[in-house]
C-alpha cells in the first residue's frame, strides 16, 4: 500500500469534480463539488419513529457520501452500504412489528408461539420451524418464513407495511443488488448517481416501513394532490384542461366565445410542467372507464361554459389528496378487451353489459391492470392468470370468471363495493385508448 501525504488526501478527486448539475462535462470547484453532492441527499431524512440501529447506520451513511468529492471509490462503498442496510431495517421492524413474540402454524397442530429477544433468535425459530413446514402467522394470513432477507420481504408486503405494486419491482431489483453485494461475484464502481440513486431509495422504504410516504417520493410518493378543474372539448377534437377558479374569473363574453365547446368539472391531478406525476392521460377522460393515468372523479356536466360557471359558484367544490397505489381494477374481455373499470361502476352496470371473462386486477395504474391481462392471453409472455403476484409485470390477480366471481374478488379486497352510477361522458379524442365501445 502506497502511503499518501495527508495533503494529497485532501486533495479533491477529479473523477468526482466531472459531475455537475448539467450532467457529465465541465468540472467544478472542489468546494462547489462537495456542497453540490451533498445536497443530492440533504433532504432524505427519516420519520421520528424509525430505529436507532437503523437510523445510526443511514445516518453514518449520508455522513460518509460526504468525502465521496475526495476519494471517488467512496461512492461504491456507499452504494453498497446502502443495500446491506435495506435488510437491516426489515429485521429492525420486525422486532418491533412482533413484540416479543413470533408465532407459527404447523400442520395438523396447535398454533405454537416463541419468546424471541433478538433477531438471531427469529432466525434460529424460523429455521427449525420451517422444516417441521411450519408458516409465519401475519395477521389473518400466514406465510413461508425462513428469517432471511426473501422471508422479510414477504412479511413486510404481508403486514401491509409496504405498498404499491411497481414499488414491488424496485425492491426486487434492490434485493438481488443487496445479493451481489453479500456474496459479490465480480468488480463494479459506482457512480456519484447511482450511490444517490440507492440512498434516496432506501430512505423511502425505511419510511415507509415506519409508515412515512415520501412527498414526490419515487417508490412510496405520498398521496398526491387533486384539485378542481373544467376539462373541454369541441366538435373538431380538440381539447382543453383549466382551472375551475380561471373559469369562475372569467367574464361573460369569454362565454359566448366558447360554445362550440362542452364543458365538464372534475376532481383530478393538475398538470403542472416537469412534474413527475403529472396525468398524461387526462384527455382521455371517460366517465365509464379508467383511462385517466390517475383517479379523476366526476363532479358535473356536460354543459355550456356558464353554466359550468353557475355550477361551480353554487357547489363551491374542493380539491383533496389520492394514493393512487394498489387499487383495484376490473377488466372485461367480451369480444375485445376493454379498458379497466372501477368495481363501483362496473357494479351498476346493466345485466346485458356483464357478459363475457372478468378480471379483478390490483395496480397502481390502469394500463398496469390492462397490459397484464392482455399478456396473460399467451403463456409464453409469463403473465400468470392464477392469484397472486404477477411474475413478469406490477400486477396481482385477485380473481377472474364470471362478472359475479370478479366482482366478488374486488369485494374481497375493498370490502363491501357501493354501486355508483355516472351519466356517460367523455372527452372524444383519445389515442392510448382508441378501442371503447
Amino acid at each position: 500500500m502506497e502511503i499518501r501525504p495527508l495533503a494529497e488526501l485532501r486533495a479533491a478527486d477529479d473523477l468526482s469534480l466531472a459531475f455537475n448539475p448539467y450532467g457529465l462535462g465541465g468540472r467544478m470547484q472542489p468546494e462547489e463539488a462537495a456542497k453540490f453532492q451533498q445536497r443530492q441527499i440533504a433532504d432524505c431524512d427519516l420519520t421520528a419513529g424509525v430505529a436507532a440501529g437503523t437510523r445510526d447506520s443511514f445516518e453514518r451513511l449520508r455522513t460518509v457520501f460526504a468525502y465521496g468529492v475526495l476519494c471517488y471509490d467512496v461512492y461504491t462503498i456507499v452504494g453498497d452500504q446502502a443495500l446491506l442496510i435495506y435488510e437491516q431495517a426489515l429485521r429492525d421492524r420486525f422486532m418491533e412489528w412482533c413484540g416479543g413474540t413470533i408465532t407459527f402454524r404447523v400442520p395438523q397442530a396447535p398454533d405454537v408461539s416463541y419468546t424471541v429477544t433478538s433477531y438471531d433468535d427469529v432466525k434460529r425459530r424460523a429455521d427449525r420451524m420451517m422444516r417441521q413446514r411450519a408458516k409465519l402467522v401475519v395477521g389473518t394470513h400466514v406465510i413461508e418464513f425462513n428469517g432471511m432477507l426473501h422471508g422479510l420481504r414477504r412479511w413486510a408486503r404481508t403486514a401491509g407495511l409496504l405498498r404499491g405494486r411497481r414499488s414491488r419491482a424496485a425492491e426486487e431489483a434492490l434485493a438481488k443488488l443487496r445479493n451481489h453485494v453479500a456474496h459479490p461475484s465480480g468488480h463494479h464502481v459506482d457512480t456519484p448517481v447511482g450511490a444517490v440513486r440507492t440512498v434516496r431509495d432506501l430512505a423511502e422504504l425505511i419510511n415507509q416501513l415506519w409508515g412515512q410516504a415520501t412527498p414526490d417520493g419515487r417508490l412510496y410518493p405520498a398521496p398526491l394532490h387533486r384539485e378542481i378543474a373544467v376539462l373541454s372539448w369541441n366538435s373538431a377534437g380538440r381539447t382543453r384542461m383549466e382551472p375551475a377558479g380561471a373559469l369562475i374569473a372569467a367574464d361573460s363574453m369569454e362565454d359566448q366565445e366558447d360554445d362550440e365547446y362542452q364543458h365538464v368539472v372534475v376532481r383530478a391531478i393538475p398538470f403542472i410542467p416537469g412534474s413527475r406525476w403529472n396525468d398524461e392521460h387526462w384527455a382521455e377522460f371517460d366517465t365509464r372507464y379508467e383511462t385517466t393515468q390517475f383517479p379523476t372523479d366526476y363532479l358535473w356536466g356536460p354543459g355550456t361554459r356558464a353554466e359550468a360557471r353557475t355550477w361551480l359558484e353554487h357547489e363551491r367544490p374542493e380539491g383533496d389528496s389520492v394514493d393512487f397505489t394498489d387499487r383495484v381494477f376490473l377488466v372485461q374481455d367480451h369480444e375485445r378487451l376493454l379498458p379497466p373499470m372501477r368495481p363501483a361502476v362496473a357494479a351498476g352496470l346493466p345485466d346485458n353489459e356483464r357478459v363475457g371473462i372478468w378480471h379483478a386486477v390490483r395496480a397502481d395504474l390502469p394500463e398496469d391492470a390492462f397490459v397484464h391481462v392482455r399478456g396473460s392471453g399467451d403463456h409464453s409472455t409469463g403473465h400468470t392468470r392464477r392469484p397472486g403476484d404477477c411474475p413478469a409485470c406490477s400486477a396481482e390477480v385477485l380473481g377472474s370468471g364470471s362478472y359475479d366471481e370478479a366482482l366478488r374478488a374486488a369485494a374481497a379486497t375493498l370490502g363491501p363495493i357501493q354501486v355508483v352510477q355516472l351519466p356517460s361522458v367523455r372527452l372524444p379524442s383519445s389515442t392510448f385508448w382508441p378501442d371503447r365501445p
